[in-house]
């Protein structure tokens, strides 16, 4: 048999820390990151244990790999949402209807977010602080930012948009987290209501 090519190498690593970071994934949010072990997460990713030592050196070396993938993918989402040459309006409400599907079709990435946010200082040490700051600033200040067009433009009444940014987010993860307490389906026709009404508050407010 003959050796593998180096872009064979690159593939097997590719898959199996996928299938380590999947497998840490389901763990963390089974048990959380102090309950979480190393022997369980390579039983999950269908592995040897050592084979999990072998691409990453312990379990905080692990996680931090976990959260910074997943950090730095919510950082491209909000970029790729909010950051491009759509009406603001238009941006706010895409932005909004995304998080609001993504509590219907994977419940569980809502709860993964809540917690990981939380358990930042126990996976990052004396990183926690710069991580968490990187990424509110990057997660919060496109929206504030896209508030702050969309004032300038006379489509929304003019404020402080970091103010009203906290307040919209604020709308939207608590629905998030209403919605997974419910357990509502995507297909179902109460979650298409709940969205439908969620997305009436967010734009036009209580009032009749």
């Amino acid at each position: 048999m003959s050796p593998r090519t180096p872009e064979q190498n690159e593939e097997i690593r590719q898959q199996r820390t996928s299938q380590i970071l999947g497998a840490a994934r389901e763990v963390y949010l089974e048990k959380g990151f102090l309950a979480a072990e190393i022997g369980e997460i390579a039983k999950k990713a269908g592995i040897a244990r050592g084979l999990v030592y072998y691409y990453y050196k312990d379990k905080y070396v692990l996680f931090q790999t976990l959260f910074e993938g997943t950090l730095a993918a919510a950082v491209q989402f909000v970029s790729t949402k909010l950051k491009n040459d759509q009406p603001p309006l238009k941006r706010l409400q895409q932005y909004a209807l995304h998080y609001l599907n993504t509590a219907a079709q994977d419940p569980a990435m809502v709860h993964f977010f809540r917690d990981l946010y939380q358990d930042i200082p126990a996976v990052f040490g004396e990183r926690a602080d710069e991580i968490a700051k990187n990424f509110v600033l990057n997660i919060h200040k496109p929206l504030a930012d896209t508030f702050q067009e969309a004032m300038e433009q006379d489509i929304i009444r003019k404020g402080d948009s970091y103010l009203f940014s906290q307040i919209f987010w604020g709308g939207i993860s608590g629905a998030m987290f209403t919605m997974t307490g419910k357990e509502l389906k995507l297909e179902d026709a109460e979650t298409k209501d709940f969205i439908r009404q969620t997305m009436d508050v967010l734009f036009n407010g209580f009032l009749t």
